[in-house]
């Protein structure tokens, strides 16, 4: 005989001293729901009252604010919920019809997510506040910490949503073939410098460890085949002057969106001018998607990373074109390289948002279960 769940929890309400024994039910069915890739959230509500009086199951509301307010239930568990939170957004990637307003527009919606994050902290903070004398508010260690963490959110929110005007309608990788190379808009890539440096910025501030520098330079002892170099002239202002979409292609994947993201941020936006000689170890992404000759911008001596973000915010930013040949299809190398590194670099920044709140909501996980935890609340 199967039983709803509106009879389960009239009986809930009836017979008192079962609620525990349902509660880690359900907690087991929601494990292996969680794990199967069917997430459902399930409310019940044991108790009203605040701290003291809600028990060890845990506060009302759902998703990422009961999540936090569960004492027992891992910190992993609170980061679970705000995947689930911002999942509809989260794995952006770029494809051949991708238009630049297109990553604009996630970027904006990713930074609206962090905003819904940040009002369920608030719920978790007001639930901790309940039966408490509101003089002491801004002395309550919940309070302190949800400000804390809305800060943070705030921060990355606002590096987010300033990338929002960064593109146009073009495609993001669109290429044809014998395409001249075109400069970025300057104003547009020092708005994508300082939201990339200021979210990689605040992921170091939350103990997020530092990002990887790639040292791989665009030698054929690095890379493996013969003037590697010259995969660089996609980010010619004018004509490549040969086809080298596949070395472009190579330069990309030898290194990773970490790499690619940690060389971009290291640069500064003085940064953001035209190679008037030729590249060399130092030169930065920023530099390169800015460009040059063909001539200039290809040197052996360049690291790979930055090159590849170069690539990558060339295609991403505003005005900005790849170079390509009008021999051996080598448009479709040029947008292979394009689209490859805006994804590499796209992934790169979402982790690194991902783990800053991780290490955000651990935080006050951690504040919200000493203060709920039955033994501290039985010594006050």
């Amino acid at each position: 005989m199967k039983i709803s769940l509106r009879e389960i929890i009239e009986d809930i309400e009836r017979i008192g001293g079962i609620v525990n024994r349902i509660n880690k039910g359900i907690e087991g069915l929601l494990r292996d729901w969680f794990f199967g890739g069917m997430v459902m959230m399930i409310v019940m509500g044991c108790n009203s009252g605040g701290v003291k009086g809600e028990g060890t199951g845990g506060g009302g509301g759902r998703g990422l604010s009961r999540a936090m307010m569960e004492v027992g239930r891992s910190a992993e568990r609170a980061f679970y919920a705000f995947i689930e939170l911002v999942a509809d957004t989260l794995g952006f990637k770029v494809t051949q019809d991708t238009k630049r307003s297109d990553v604009a527009g996630y970027f904006d919606s990713l930074g609206g997510k962090l905003g819904e994050a940040s009002e369920e902290l608030e719920k978790v903070a007001k639930k901790a506040m309940i039966g408490v004398d509101k003089s002491d508010e801004s002395k309550n260690p919940i309070r302190i910490a949800v400000d804390t963490a809305k800060e943070i959110l705030s921060s990355l929110k606002t590096h987010l949503e300033s990338l929002k005007g960064i593109g146009d309608d073009n495609k993001v990788v669109g290429v044809t073939s014998q395409q001249d190379g075109v400069a970025v808009n300057a104003d547009a890539l020092k708005i994508v410098y300082k939201a990339l440096k200021g979210i990689v910025e605040t992921a170091k501030a939350q103990q997020v460890k530092e990002l990887n520098l790639s040292s791989v330079t665009l030698s054929q002892a690095s890379l493996g085949v013969a003037s590697p170099e010259n995969g660089t002239k996609v980010l010619a202002t004018g004509a490549a002057g040969a086809a080298v979409g596949d070395k472009a292609v190579l330069i990309v994947s030898a290194v990773s969106g970490e790499g690619m993201l940690e060389s971009i941020v290291k640069s500064k936006d003085t940064d953001v001018k035209a190679l008037g000689a030729a590249a060399v170890a130092d030169t930065t992404p920023l530099e390169f998607a800015v460009g040059g000759t063909a001539d200039n911008v290809a040197n052996a001596n360049a690291k790979a990373a930055s090159v590849a973000g170069g690539i990558a915010l060339r295609s991403l930013v505003k005005g900005g074109k790849l170079a390509s040949h009008s021999t051996n299809n080598d448009e479709k190398a040029v947008q292979s390289a394009g689209i490859t590194a805006v994804n590499k670099l796209l992934v790169a920044v979402e982790d690194i948002i991902k783990k800053t709140v991780k290490n955000v909501l651990e935080k006050v996980k951690a504040e919200v279960d000493k203060a709920r935890d039955p033994k501290a609340v039985g010594q006050q």
